[in-house]
């Protein structure tokens, strides 16, 4: 599936991002872009537990792009697959759900 320029660099703000990555969560019938990092390991901030973060300690570690992409897959439901992409269109990893 071709994930669109535009698409990973559009924002909400009416500016587009130059660098960074997005997540991207592919669906039975297209995808959606998510979240946006200008870092791989900051996207680990998201699955803090606590709300507001007080300390570092809080954000998980990153040990991998494949561990951070199961985190996705096991926490959206409805996606068949996800990957991360930066910001140029490039495709760092992606993994699709397993049939049963």
């Amino acid at each position: 599936m071709t994930v669109n320029i535009k698409d990973l660099q559009h924002n909400n703000s009416g500016d587009d991002y130059t660098t960074g990555y997005r997540i991207v969560y592919f669906l039975d019938n297209g995808y959606d872009v998510g979240e946006y990092c200008s870092t791989i390991e900051g996207f680990m901030v998201g699955f803090t537990e606590c709300n507001p973060i007080m300390d570092d300690d809080e954000i998980p570690k990153f040990t991998t792009i494949n561990d951070l992409l199961n985190r996705y897959l096991n926490e959206v439901h409805d996606i068949i697959g996800v990957g991360i992409y930066s910001i140029d269109g490039k495709c760092i990893d992606k993994i699709y759900k397993q049939e049963v």
